[in-house]
């Protein structure tokens, strides 16, 4: 005979509220400074929220050397847009953002652009077929800048211009190689990425080309996509992977690049 007994727990739990989350890369080559901002879900909270919602009702600055100015909320893209011609991000300089929600929530963060933008060396593109699909392995090499911690992103898009039509269509080909020159100062630095093409159809009808970039990054924008990619999504069997920010008061990343692009014809 099994005797059980049971009593009703009141457990409390901890609190949590919605924090900002916010999202902003900035790099000297870009002609608009955005910032996408979000309110994160707590944990416990058990009322319906749309955690991709964008929050239009903060107030946004960004603050550096040359003093402080205001982002402000665009509908249409649903980021806080400030045109670079009239706030230039400055390689070598610190930047801070400064976001109170209507809430009256502080989020900040800081970043510095890096100095240099290092050269891409040579590009290799082949091209890996296997029953039903082609892939393009493309690698890339670059001298790394010397003297100075570095941290680098590789990515690609694929483009394709139809001779039907005069817009181009342009895909990201998720190639987001990442690389640290730790233990390799100064040194030559090759980096590869597969993109899978699919099942070809008729390529004669269309010019297509790789824009290969490479980013000299800060150490906020490395750690953050870093933690992103050892994300496993909803796999149950994955390991917990904590997503990096450096957001004071919040959450997200604000991190900083430059880069360098060359076009490679297909």
């Amino acid at each position: 005979m099994v005797l059980s007994c049971s009593k009703e727990a009141n457990v409390k739990l901890p609190d949590s509220k919605s924090l900002p989350v916010l999202y902003s890369y900035i790099s000297p080559t870009d002609t608009m400074i955005r910032l996408k901002l979000l309110y994160s879900l707590p944990i416990y909270d058990t009322h319906q929220m749309d955690m991709l919602a964008a929050v239009s009702d903060a107030d946004v600055k960004i603050t550096s050397a040359q003093g402080t100015a205001q982002l402000l909320f665009n509908p249409t893209t649903e980021y806080y847009e400030l045109n670079a011609s009239l706030y230039p991000i400055i390689p070598g300089q610190g930047y801070k953002i400064t976001v109170v929600t209507i809430k009256g929530d502080v989020a900040t963060a800081e970043t510095e652009v890096p100095a240099a933008i290092v050269p891409i060396n040579t590009i290799a593109v082949e091209a890996i077929s296997g029953d039903y699909e082609i892939s393009d392995r493309i690698k890339i090499s670059f001298i790394d800048e010397p003297g100075i911690a570095n941290q680098y992103r590789f990515g690609v898009l694929y483009s394709s211009v139809n001779n039907s039509q005069t817009d181009t269509i342009t895909t990201d080909t998720y190639i987001n190689e990442l690389y640290s020159d730790v233990n390799n100062d100064g040194g030559n630095v090759s980096l590869a990425g597969l993109y899978y093409q699919g099942y070809y159809s008729d390529t004669a009808s269309s010019a297509a080309f790789y824009d290969i970039f490479l980013f000299n990054c800060s150490p906020s924008y490395f750690n953050f996509h870093k933690s992103i990619s050892k994300y496993a999504g909803e796999d149950p069997f994955s390991e917990p992977a904590l997503i990096y920010t450096n957001v004071e008061g919040g959450f997200g990343c604000f991190g900083a690049y430059t880069s360098s692009v060359q076009r490679y014809q297909k």
